[in-house]
């Protein structure tokens, strides 16, 4: 009789063993994850002057004379490989009229994003597929 209840507390302290380091080693995966889920406020500052500095090279690029004429800005921001040829066919986009409005565009919008590869020659006209893409109705 000894040796069964020896054996049944053998058992039994070995699941609670078990199931003991079974939580532990979850909450400690729960807290790695967690961690890796937290934005580094350094990494994120960084990325935001990083898109500062695009926005310049872009508006410097954008300036109707040297670059703007022949729509550096637009192959920097990543277009269809047609626009820069409409700019330089036009003359520097009639006469440097387009690059000055992109640089201004450029310069006063805080985000460039919706700018990176626009097909569109005019790049601040809004792109009216992703406007009706977004605003549908179900009819419900």
């Amino acid at each position: 009789m000894k040796k069964i209840i020896l054996i049944f507390f053998i058992i039994c302290t070995g699941k609670l063993f078990a199931s003991y380091s079974t939580k532990n080693s979850c909450v400690e995966i729960l807290t790695i994850d967690s961690k890796i889920e937290k934005p580094n406020p350094l990494w994120m500052a960084l990325k935001k002057k990083n898109n500062t500095g695009k926005k310049v090279v872009a508006a410097v690029l954008a300036f109707p004379l040297p670059f703007g004429v022949i729509g550096l800005h637009r192959i920097y921001l990543g277009t269809k490989p047609y626009v820069p040829l409409v700019y330089i066919g036009t003359v520097g986009g009639v006469f440097g009229i387009l690059p000055f409005i992109d640089f201004c565009v450029i310069l006063l919008d805080k985000d460039i994003e919706h700018y990176k590869a626009n097909p569109h020659v005019f790049m601040w006209i809004e792109n009216q597929t992703k406007k009706t893409e977004t605003n549908t109705y179900d009819g419900k």
